[in-house]
């Protein structure tokens, strides 16, 4: 089944193994680091761990043994995230890919920001084609 995606998320290290998608990312005037920093796809319970700790918002979870989903909303005003979480296999320390299926911008990279921390750099691909965001931290 194809999920609605407003923005995928990849590793800056997935995206820098590809000579074509770096080209891409040069062309869009990203800023990428001299050196590739290492990176990888977070856990759902390091998901969890970050969003419970971001001040400011409250999350409802959304979890099976085949899904897992996170919508976040801002304490005082209506921005709001929906993260799914690609694949599911029911083991929270498995590290997964993820997309963020709808919301606010400011809340996707507040969570993003705080998600680099544990993982390293990741890039947001939006559906329209606009161009990548780098988010460093």
């Amino acid at each position: 089944m194809i999920q609605q995606r407003l923005y995928s998320v990849v590793t800056l290290f997935d995206c820098m193994q590809d000579p074509s998608t770096v080209a891409w990312l040069v062309h869009a005037n990203i800023a990428l680091p001299d050196e590739t920093p290492p990176g990888r796809y977070p856990t759902p319970a390091e998901i969890r761990a970050v969003v419970d700790d971001v001040p400011g918002i409250c999350a409802d979870y959304l979890v099976s043994d085949i899904a897992w989903e996170v919508t976040v909303r801002h304490l005082r005003d209506v921005c709001w995230a929906s993260l799914t979480i690609m694949d599911y296999c029911g083991d929270p320390h498995q590290p997964h890919q993820f997309f963020f299926r709808a919301g606010w911008d400011e809340i996707i990279l507040l969570v993003a920001s705080h998600l680099v921390k544990r993982c390293g750099p990741l890039v947001l691909l939006h559906d329209s084609g606009a161009l990548p965001q780098l988010v460093t931290g």
